[in-house]
């Protein structure tokens, strides 16, 4: 998997029905009908481009493979089939 600019990141997560909350890290939770759901990722204030190590974590907080998760930021993955692929893995409930 190649780095990704965290703005890019961000804005992708925000697209697929993701709720930002800003602390000591930019956290991401994810939301289903307007109630937040147990998945949930964070993006660190000082970094500007997420390398491998990085995004590796990020795919397992959000139950997805590597090229799900470049799917996901760059789009072909929506939040209405991440939400099916999450309900399928068992991670949540219909």
């Amino acid at each position: 998997m190649k780095s990704c600019k965290t703005r890019d990141i961000a804005a992708a997560l925000i697209k697929k029905g993701f709720m930002e909350r800003s602390s000591h890290h930019k956290m991401f939770f994810f939301c289903i009908d307007g109630k937040i759901s147990g998945v949930h990722t964070f993006l660190s204030h000082g970094v500007k481009e997420y390398n491998t190590e990085l995004l590796v974590k990020m795919r397992t907080h959000l139950h997805l493979s590597g090229k799900e998760l470049e799917d996901l930021i760059q789009c072909p993955l929506s939040g209405v089939d991440y939400a099916n692929l999450l309900i399928e893995r068992g991670v949540l409930e219909k």
